[in-house]
């Protein structure tokens, strides 16, 4: 990601457009564009941030501050929902603020933030506003936070679709006058077209082209069909295989672990929870395990409509009248909902959440800080000139990518001027049975010499003749 974004910074700072979504192939050693793995574009959009700190840095600021955002979204919307009931108007405030709170503890989102840096990890924030947008009736605002939504990744667009969908639907079943009517269908109409065009022409169009073939992900949907047209038919005409996939034991966790930390309140208002269906569908169908779990950013597309589900639902409950008076001040001034979610928020931050106070604390860095970052940063120094190619094992790459031509430590190490490499991930990594020939063969390399060396870390550096 910092490699694309770095070349794209240079394409603005220098005027090489050529290099514009630029990197080196991670799986090969040729120079391809990002657009050949994934249509986003953000990327290109958010490289202009490099000319206050060209470094991967720059990025997981950039992430951390984006998603936290999301939370004045949530807020802002939770206040539009709860206006409309003139009962809980006392307490919509508080459960504003709860449902941001909430939402900043969310396990999903939190993990998703420090699991590196991925674009579609700000569609979480993005869509939000597009919906909070939608909701105040700023269409412009809203189409610039959809556009920028499915940028993020390709198929954002067909949850942005659904969204479409959605108010196209509420639309012609509400009594609203005619005119405001036209507005909103007339807003569906365009963000359905707009969505619908966008993965049309990042699936079939941008991403085979610049790839040479489909998008890498088909293999991972292969019991469906071999292209995206067929997956698509056999999703749709293929029920039994859909049920092998839904009906598993980590698909309901999955689930849990989405909906647990809003109290599963999503569940009272399906409608606005169905909006995510196309992510949900991509994640659940999938080969890979990752998919469904929650430590990644493939569950970025679905937390926003997971809140805003819940928000929804916590107002029909608000709406409930109950015979016992006491209980019904309770529900009435919202006391009762602000302790709800408060409390599922709060248990599932602690069971499944990164941080410190928590029983999966990600405090690895902290507790066992790498005794090779001194060394690491040393190097990425004397090795900043740019016009240098470098190969380094993965998790050395950070330092490292500030550069036109990066190469991942694999058989193509030759074409580098400098290797680098840490001896642990060749030998302790699940890429060891790939790494330790290579590195064996490194070693024998009449054309490159060992220049540094000291526990775990090592720099060769090529012969010049």
């Amino acid at each position: 990601m910092h490699q694309t974004v770095y070349n794209s910074y240079q394409a603005i700072k220098t005027g090489d457009w050529g290099r514009f979504l630029e990197l080196t192939n991670p799986t090969g050693s040729e120079q391809i564009k990002r657009l050949a793995i994934h249509n986003d574009i953000l990327l290109g959009l958010i490289s202009p941030f490099y000319f206050i700190h060209a470094g991967p840095e720059t990025l997981l600021v950039i992430q951390s501050i984006i998603s936290a955002l999301g939370a004045l979204a949530i807020y802002k919307i939770t206040l539009i929902i709860f206006k409309e009931k003139k009962s809980f108007t006392p307490a919509y405030r508080q459960a504003g603020l709860i449902f941001s709170l909430s939402y900043l503890l969310y396990p999903s989102l939190e993990r998703a933030n420090i699991y590196d840096f991925h674009a579609v990890t700000l569609s979480t924030t993005l869509l939000l506003f597009m919906f909070y947008f939608w909701l105040v009736k700023n269409y412009k605002l809203s189409y610039l936070f959809l556009l920028l939504s499915i940028l993020s990744k390709e198929q954002v667009a067909l949850t942005t679709s659904f969204f479409g969908i959605y108010i196209l639907t509420t639309t012609l079943r509400s009594i609203v006058v005619k005119r405001e009517k036209k507005q909103k269908l007339f807003y569906a109409g365009i963000v359905i077209l707009i969505s619908f065009v966008w993965f049309v022409f990042s699936i079939f169009f941008i991403i085979p082209i610049l790839r040479g073939g489909q998008h890498f992900a088909v293999a991972r949907y292969s019991d469906f069909g071999d292209s995206p047209i067929r997956i698509i038919i056999g999703v749709l005409t293929n029920p039994y295989s859909i049920s092998k996939y839904l009906l598993r034991v980590d698909t309901l966790r999955y689930l849990i672990f989405l909906l647990g930390p809003v109290g599963f309140l999503s569940l009272l208002s399906p409608a606005q929870l169905f909006i995510s269906l196309p992510e949900f569908a991509i994640n659940l169908l999938s080969k890979s395990p990752n998919m469904r779990n929650i430590i990644y950013q493939y569950t970025a597309v679905i937390t926003p409509f997971v809140f805003i589900s819940a928000i929804y639902g916590a107002k029909k409950i608000s709406n409930i009248k109950y015979q016992i008076s006491k209980l019904h001040n309770i529900m009435q001034n919202g006391q009762f909902l602000t302790v709800f979610i408060l409390l599922f928020s709060l248990a599932f931050a602690y069971f499944k959440g990164p941080l410190p106070f928590s029983k999966e604390a990600n405090i690895h860095p902290i507790k066992y800080p790498q005794k090779e970052a001194k060394d690491a940063a040393f190097w990425g120094k004397t090795l900043r000139d740019e016009k240098l190619k470098v190969s380094t094992t993965g998790q050395l790459s950070p330092f490292f990518t500030s550069r036109r031509y990066f190469y991942n430590f694999s058989p193509n190490y030759y074409l580098a001027d400098y290797v680098l490499v840490r001896l642990n991930e060749i030998y302790n990594y699940p890429e060891k049975g790939q790494l330790i020939p290579v590195y064996e063969r490194l070693r024998r390399d009449s054309n490159f010499e060992l220049i540094y060396q000291r526990e775990n870390f090592e720099v060769y550096k090529k012969v010049k003749f």
